[in-house]
């Protein structure tokens, strides 16, 4: 091989491990640059109701009265999970909690009667992807789905919780501006038996970002010529 010939193979071989290693050197900035949740503070949201026991990363809520009289069965207290009003205000009748909450008249149910909630106090702002979760714990004293506990998101169907804990996630399939609602109601048509929601760690997970797209990509792509070109080589 001529000087000149190896020359042009070095010069080729260096330009092309250069692009190689800028390339994947962009891969690496861009996976190391995620999207990372955004913590929702609850202590901004406004209450409506019995809710207490607030700061930035949890609230509670129930549909209990200060004096314990919606726990009592022919005189006699009956509140096996400890269910108590813990604001000292009585829960909101429900014609007025749908009022607080922006939704319809009838739209927690026809047969709920009372509640209470929390809203945000202004609407957040979501883009198409962003998924909104928090961790909840639903105890009733109530029979299975009598009592309830909810979430409302703008305009859209209510979301129920299940009783026990659990973990709420909805993803926005649209940009949107949305007020966002949490509450527990008496269902059927009694104010008695109480029921408690506690809720905690709510966030925003945004879409993951153009960039850390395009690097994941840009890796997967590598991966695959690598893998053939070893394939060949075999």
């Amino acid at each position: 091989m001529s000087a000149k010939t190896l020359l042009k193979s070095l010069v080729k071989r260096s330009s092309r491990k250069a692009v190689v290693f800028s390339l994947f050197g962009l891969s690496s900035f861009a996976v190391a640059s995620p999207s990372f949740a955004a913590s929702v503070n609850l202590s901004n949201f406004t209450s409506s109701g019995d809710v207490g026991n607030v700061t930035p990363s949890q609230a509670t809520l129930t549909n209990a009265f200060p004096g314990g009289g919606d726990d009592t069965l022919n005189g006699i207290p009956n509140n096996p999970n400890n269910i108590v009003n813990v604001s000292g205000v009585n829960p909101t009748d429900i014609g007025d909690l749908e009022t607080f909450l922006g939704v319809s008249q009838g739209f927690l149910g026809l047969d709920a009667t009372e509640g209470s909630a929390i809203r945000t106090s202004t609407p957040l702002s979501f883009l198409a992807g962003d998924v909104f979760s928090f961790d909840y714990n639903f105890v009733t004293n109530d029979n299975p789905g009598f009592d309830r506990a909810f979430v409302t998101i703008g305009s859209l169907p209510r979301f129920d919780l299940l009783q026990g804990s659990g973990s709420f996630n909805y993803t926005f399939t649209t940009a949107s501006n949305s007020n966002i609602g949490i509450g527990v109601v008496d269902g059927n048509r009694d104010f008695t038996r109480s029921s408690r929601l506690s809720v905690a760690n709510a966030n925003i997970q945004p879409v993951p970002e153009p960039l850390t797209i395009l690097g994941s990509g840009i890796a997967a792509g590598f991966g695959v010529v690598l893998k053939r070109k070893q394939a060949k080589k075999a």
